[in-house]
């Protein structure tokens, strides 16, 4: 049985190393690499003599969606543009990342792939176009660029593209159904009644306080339930006002946005001071009515102490 096993397991190796076939090999220090440092230096600044030397006659690249290579002239083009309209535009390496270098047997061609971060902002629209950028430049024994592969953030390209026009999203209410779901809700905080103000949101709904908050670090409903419980311990509202009126913003294709400005009259009742403390609110409502996230901004340190 020792026997039988030991020639299994040998054919069991030999089949596996059958299955594998050397094709070139990789670096990360390459001659190429600095070609390819030529490129991105030439075209972030629109330099298209140099960026001509470094192709080759039957040049092509390709962004993801393209099913026919672009051309030169289509390449040369981008460069002068970008390099006209994006400020402080570059490409480097992303982090720590450093580019890989293949060199294949077969067709003496060597690919250079790069993980780079782009970086710059269109002149025009303000448009930050920081973005990952993954490309491949397949170069020749002649050491020009033969082919190009560029993988970034279509959908960033896309906003860039659409900052251009004047484009509407929805429809802005002075007066609106939720609106009137808000001022009730305001209401209930003048009441200080915790069940009241409660009925109101969403039980998933998800409060953000801006200024005491870390990125992304919401509150659950419970939690800021039990803030306000308190809050109502340690203060009474002498009175909240409306300041202007709230705006709705009835995007398309999505919930409604409530926004709204209060000065509220506010007494600590350990101490008996009052100070007036200004809020701004963002609620967004689901179909229903119901407050399904909440951001508000005010300053801690006007409360009465």
């Amino acid at each position: 049985m020792k026997n039988l096993f030991s020639v299994v397991f040998f054919l069991l190796v030999c089949s596996l190393n059958a299955q594998k076939k050397k094709n070139g090999v990789i670096y990360n220090e390459h001659p190429h690499i600095q070609i390819v440092e030529k490129f991105n230096a030439a075209f972030t600044t629109g330099d298209s003599e140099t960026l001509k030397g470094l192709l080759g006659e039957d040049f092509k690249w390709f962004k993801p969606s393209d099913r026919t290579p672009r051309t030169v002239d289509q390449l040369l083009g981008r460069s002068n543009y970008l390099s006209k309209n994006i400020a402080n535009f570059e490409i480097k390496h992303s982090g720590g990342s450093y580019p890989d270098v293949l060199e294949y047997k077969q067709g003496n061609l060597t690919d250079v792939k790069t993980y780079e971060r782009m970086t710059g902002y269109d002149v025009n629209t303000g448009v930050d176009l920081w973005m990952p950028r993954y490309a491949t430049f397949r170069i020749n024994d002649d050491n020009k660029i033969v082919a190009l592969w560029v993988n970034d953030d279509q959908v960033l390209w896309q906003k860039a593209y659409d900052a251009y026009d004047t484009r509407k999203n929805g429809e802005i209410y002075k007066d609106h159904p939720f609106i009137s779901n808000i001022r009730l809700l305001i209401a209930s905080m003048k009441e200080m009644d915790v069940d009241k103000v409660r009925s109101f949101y969403s039980e998933n709904a998800r409060i953000y306080d801006v200024m005491n908050s870390g990125e992304f670090e919401f509150l659950t409903l419970d939690e800021e339930m039990a803030n306000m419980e308190n809050a109502f311990k340690a203060f009474d509202i002498v009175y909240i006002q409306e300041i202007g009126y709230p705006d709705a913003l009835a995007y398309e294709g999505s919930n409604v946005v409530i926004l709204s400005w209060w000065k509220m009259r506010i007494k600590n009742k350990k101490s008996g001071n009052v100070a007036t403390v200004m809020q701004h609110i963002q609620h967004t409502l689901n179909k229903e009515g119901k407050i399904v996230r909440e951001d508000y901004y005010y300053n801690p340190a006007q409360f009465p102490n």
